[in-house]
């Protein structure tokens, strides 16, 4: 009876260590990240869960939730519960609004918890695992030399900016820009903000258009925007356009993100422009959710994001595509590369 007995403890004592290191080997990682069901964000959204899914498929010790909110007072209320639920082992933060979020943040700090920031910084915070974005600084710089040398013979470029709003990502495009852009580029008017939306940019260009002479429309020579939704309603723009104004002048708009949709725009309009834009997809996410379950479960990072010792940031590299030439890859060329085929693999969303 007692050697029964024995065994019974000693058998005991071995399921209770089992399900201790079970639950020790166990791990949870949240996503809280912007609210969209269209554009950038919602592709992210949906880039964020696929990845999710993957992981959870590779680790089934894994849990990864995905919480999205349209205001930074719901990315604070997910904060709050999750800190409140105790049993998070890192936390990757796409905020709304760095400047909104940074009280949360730092609760999430105290509670000991790492944490990774996503594509809009938060400015001085300290005690962070990581952040990461697009090389957005990188990509301005690019940028403005890939304008160097399409307009290498003009003697003078006039031009029209438009970006998404006043966030870092606009901040480092533009600066980058800036630094190496030739003096004789002039900038006709103050720079549009469009909050990202491709309604307001058409509606921006719609205005400069009405409220212009022939003269004024005529020598512009070139569009900078910071994203292709934006373009999407300057083409509408200019393509509905019903003035007098010949715009055959307008050689080039540049943008960011690579959207295959805007690539055909420039495949089948009837105006002269060409485009150029660099890669910033809403796979870009799928790099940091990996960081961010690597943090929580102690893997080396593995992704093709590079540390940035001057920015303490993890920058994911950039491409140029052009239909007009001196690009990395021409529209037919990007549609058989690898981002592209990671970029769509959500689908048709």
């Amino acid at each position: 009876m007692k050697k029964m007995l024995a065994v019974v403890l000693a058998l005991c004592m071995v399921f209770a260590l089992c399900a201790t290191a079970s639950a020790a080997d166990s791990y949870k990682v949240a996503l809280v990240i912007p609210a969209g069901d269209h554009g950038f964000t919602g592709e992210s959204i949906k880039h964020a869960e696929m990845e999710a899914e993957l992981l959870m498929e590779k680790y089934d010790n894994l849990e990864v939730v995905v919480k999205s909110q349209g205001e930074p007072s719901g990315q604070i209320s997910e904060i709050e519960n999750l800190l409140a639920m105790g049993d998070v082992d890192a936390i990757m933060l796409w905020p709304n609004e760095g400047e909104a979020l940074r009280s949360a943040a730092l609760t999430i700090l105290d509670a000991g918890i790492p944490l990774v920031i996503y594509d809009r910084l938060i400015d001085g915070l300290e005690g962070i695992e990581a952040q990461m974005m697009g090389d957005n600084f990188f990509i301005g710089g690019e940028m403005g030399k890939y304008l160097n040398e399409y307009y290498k013979d003009y003697d003078a470029v006039q031009y029209l900016r438009f970006v998404g709003d006043a966030s870092t990502v606009t901040a480092q495009r533009s600066g980058g820009m800036d630094e190496v852009i030739d003096a004789k580029f002039e900038q006709v008017n103050e720079t549009f903000v469009t909050d990202w939306s491709s309604e307001k940019s058409q509606e921006q260009m719609e205005n400069w258009l009405a409220g212009h002479s022939d003269e004024e429309i005529e020598a512009l020579d070139l569009i900078v925007t910071h994203d292709d939704e934006i373009i999407n309603g300057l083409m509408n723009a200019l393509e509905g356009y019903t003035g007098t104004a010949d715009l055959s002048g307008l050689k080039l708009l540049t943008s960011v993100g690579g959207i295959d949709a805007t690539c055909k725009k420039f495949e089948d309009t009837a105006l002269a422009a060409k485009f150029c834009t660099f890669f910033f997809a809403p796979s870009f996410i799928r790099e940091c959710v990996d960081y961010t379950v690597d943090v929580a479960m102690g893997n080396e990072f593995a992704g093709t994001a590079v540390y940035d010792e001057a920015t303490d940031c993890w920058l994911i590299p950039s491409f140029s595509i052009s239909n007009a030439g001196n690009a990395t890859y021409t529209f037919d060329e990007y549609r058989a590369s690898e981002p592209f085929a990671t970029r769509y693999s959500i689908g048709d969303f």
